[in-house]
């Protein structure tokens, strides 16, 4: 029992802490509420330095192998912690101007990490239901946060009503999956499979049921429907943290798992991702280029980027899912610093322009700011030497490795067709004459977190090192 509690340490950690916060919550007053989301950050950070593992192989099983604490789960929660830490300080003055500023909102996405971390700690698949569950129903509040706008309820309910379907089609197929093998314990799952094959119907249909509900989370082409409007009308600093944390959790969980359950019949799933992945990337890109709204079109970014997650899943070897985690924590910083520039725009006076026209004439006003929008843009784009060029470059690296080179050269040419979109913001800024009273004004919170990103992404840029050695240690 010692170890089973030790094993989830990290989550029992958050969960207290979570706890504490919903406290604070209750004691503080109407005009500190942003109090419990600068208490939220400390937690975090409290968290994820007393639960570093040795990164030597360390890996502790718990709960009769449902669950486990290793470098590949902290990994991950480094992400999620970065992600929860920046959309925090981006959120307070954006929550305050809408007079939305309360502080169950920075509890729900504390909450959210801990069903997150859950899902890439799983080794069975009821346990990886659960932090699925968990994180899903924080998600479908803070999409729909903004009560007082007709485009945020409307996030928040079809987020709620297709998130629900594919949590069906998910534990559907869970159920096939539990039905044939008689566990849903992943090292049990694959010795079955590797004694039996998955020539049977329930096996076949099963996974496939549970690959379509992974494929929602991530927002891979054809799952993708929802994406656009729950990212484009929930508030900006939600949509931000939507674009990472999920999607990382649900790449580190399905990771796992297919580097484990999947590992006998590898061949059999390469195809299917393979596939999902040039649909995911290309739809993604070609209409990220029709766009005029930025937040849509870096809405429409996100799922060319999950097609390029999955080149690391397809690759199916330790360079695929080690690049996948150095993916996640690089555009951890990266997609949210763009969102958190894009929260603080205003058209005199008026909240929530994002349109491109918008952009116009800015580094002349404000040159701080469209230094670090352009700074994400290019990183985003995968220009080298920046640090979105070093995650790019180690997914195709994975890809090359496992001698899949068609799907490296695709990922490639995807690279490139999303230089347009991105560098169409930096036109925007550098060579347009404004066409309207745009400000731009970085408040301390906003600032911070801008300024986080930024200076991140230009240390990876020049020692990336310090994430790959993290993610090399990594042992699924």
């Amino acid at each position: 029992m010692a170890q089973s509690i030790v094993s989830i340490l990290p989550e029992i950690l958050m969960t207290i802490f979570g706890l504490l916060l919903i406290v604070i919550d209750v004691l503080a007053g109407e005009d500190r509420k942003s109090g419990v989301g600068y208490f939220g950050i400390a937690f975090v950070l409290l968290a994820l330095i007393a639960s570093i593992p040795p990164f030597n192989g360390f890996k502790i099983f718990g709960f009769n192998k449902m669950v486990v604490w290793d470098v590949y789960s902290y990994a991950f929660f480094l992400t999620f912690a970065f992600a929860y830490i920046m959309s925090t300080l981006g959120s307070v003055d954006y929550l305050k101007d809408r007079g939305i500023n309360k502080g169950e909102y920075y509890v729900i996405m504390f909450f959210s990490i801990i069903g997150m971390m859950f899902m890439v700690s799983a080794t069975d698949l009821s346990v990886f239901y659960l932090g699925l569950e968990t994180m899903a129903i924080s998600m479908y509040i803070l999409a729909g946060y903004n009560k007082k706008e007709l485009t945020s309820n409307e996030a928040g309910i079809k987020y709620f009503i297709m998130g629900a379907f594919s949590s069906g089609i998910f534990l559907y197929g869970l159920t096939y999956v539990f039905g044939y093998t008689g566990s849903t314990k992943y090292h049990i799952i694959a010795e079955f499979i590797r004694n039996n094959g998955v020539s049977h119907f329930s096996i076949i249909f099963g996974l496939i049921l549970m690959f379509a509900g992974f494929a929602f989370k991530i927002s891979a082409f054809p799952f993708h429907m929802w994406a656009p409007d729950v990212y484009s009308g929930a508030p900006t600093p939600v949509a931000g943290f939507m674009t990472v944390a999920p999607k990382a959790a649900a790449f580190g969980g399905m990771v796992r798992f297919l580097m484990v359950a999947g590992v006998p019949v590898v061949e059999k799933w390469q195809l299917f991702f393979a596939i999902l992945a040039v649909l995911t990337m290309t739809y993604g890109n070609l209409v990220a280029i029709a766009q005029n709204n930025v937040k849509r079109m870096l809405a429409y970014s996100a799922i060319s980027h999950a097609g390029y997650m999955l080149i690391g899943l397809v690759a199916a070897n330790d360079i695929g899912y080690q690049a996948i985690a150095l993916y996640t924590m690089i555009y951890a910083f990266m997609n949210i610093g763009a969102f958190t520039l894009l929260s603080v725009l205003k058209n005199k006076g008026i909240i929530d322009d994002e349109r491109l026209e918008s952009f116009a004439g800015l580094a002349k006003k404000h040159p701080l700011y469209s230094l670090a929008m352009l700074l994400f843009m290019f990183s985003l784009a995968g220009i080298p030497p920046l640090a979105g060029f070093i995650g790019k470059f180690y997914i195709f690296m994975a890809a090359i490795k496992a001698k899949i080179y068609w799907l490296a050269i695709i990922g490639v040419l995807n690279s490139a067709i999303a230089c347009y979109y991105y560098m169409r913001v930096t036109v925007y800024m550098y060579f347009k004459e404004a066409e309207y009273d745009v400000e731009a004004n970085l408040r301390p919170a906003a600032f911070i977190a801008t300024f986080i990103a930024s200076v991140v992404v230009l240390l990876l840029t020049v020692f990336p090192s310090l994430l790959i050695n993290i993610v090399k240690s990594m042992i699924v």
